[in-house]
């Protein structure tokens, strides 16, 4: 009998262990849906990033997800120093590989100015080589959107210049205005000159990566990223028969593509502001 009543105690366990375990596993995929829904978040914003960030799903020749991750993890493995890729480059000057692993250092290092220096010297005497004049003409692209972002924050400097300016060293209310008003000038008018300036650095910019570009046009005349590219960069430095141009020879070659409806609209904008200055008489 003392048998029966432990064999009897020994089973009930057993079933309270598996009604535990039960009740644990039905708490636990509520959890781990509620969870997932972060998870299937993060995921669309990473697919966003990268739709956006490298052209997935473009349409046009280019980056696929899987270069992207190879890219990446290879990237990220065999790091060097910034001075033994400076030595390696300067001990061979005609190796692509060498020139662009240090012009990525440097890009990386904050010192865009010296990278496009490395890759200018470097396609000078290599003129022919695809893949460095891409990398050239996407750092004059870095260049011209750090200007940007400069003259755009110099721009609301500006706006605010009118805000919050502390009361002039005076008690009359006439004198303080005149002052105060003196101080929102200065204040203005020096954050203008920044703006104006970046600006200046931005269209520059954007001309030099317009003439990588163009180069890489008679490289690879069947590739419709870089007329489109060329649109783009042209169209930044104010040469807008050149970006007309090239958002024609984009559409020829990728008619069907996803850009191709922005590109249309694009040009109707380009050749409508082509029209009207060509119809403006010339002053005096």
């Amino acid at each position: 009998m003392a048998r029966a009543q432990a064999q009897r105690s020994k089973s009930s366990r057993s079933r309270a262990r598996r009604s535990t375990s039960s009740a644990e596993d039905l708490m636990f995929f509520p959890k781990l849906r509620r969870k997932a829904k972060w998870v299937f978040l993060l995921l669309a914003i990473a697919f966003a990033l990268g739709f956006v960030a490298f052209g997935v799903g473009t349409g046009v020749g280019g980056t696929s997800i899987g270069d992207v991750l190879r890219e990446f993890f290879s990237s990220g493995s065999g790091s060097q120093s910034l001075d033994d890729l400076r030595s390696k480059a300067q001990d061979n000057p005609k190796n692509a590989e060498a020139q662009v692993a240090y012009a990525n250092a440097l890009q990386t290092a904050g010192q865009t100015t010296a990278a496009v220096a490395v890759l200018e010297k470097y396609t000078a005497a290599n003129p022919k080589d695809v893949n460095a004049q891409r990398q050239l003409a996407a750092l004059w692209g870095a260049v011209a959107t750090k200007a940007r972002n400069e003259a755009q924050a110099a721009s609301i400097d500006a706006a605010q210049a009118t805000v919050a300016q502390p009361a002039p060293p005076t008690d009359s209310p006439f004198l303080q205005q005149v002052e105060k008003n003196k101080i929102s000038e200065l204040v203005s008018t020096d954050a203008n000159n920044r703006a104006n300036a970046a600006n200046l650095r931005a269209q520059n910019a954007y001309r030099e990566a317009a003439k990588v570009y163009e180069q890489l046009t008679l490289l690879t005349p069947d590739d419709p990223t870089v007329f489109l590219q060329l649109g783009v960069a042209s169209q930044s430095a104010v040469d807008y028969p050149s970006a007309i141009a090239a958002y024609k020879q984009f559409l020829a070659l990728a008619p069907d593509d996803a850009s191709a409806p922005l590109v249309k609209q694009e040009l109707k904008i380009l050749e409508a502001q082509q029209k009207a200055s060509s119809s403006v008489p010339p002053s005096g």
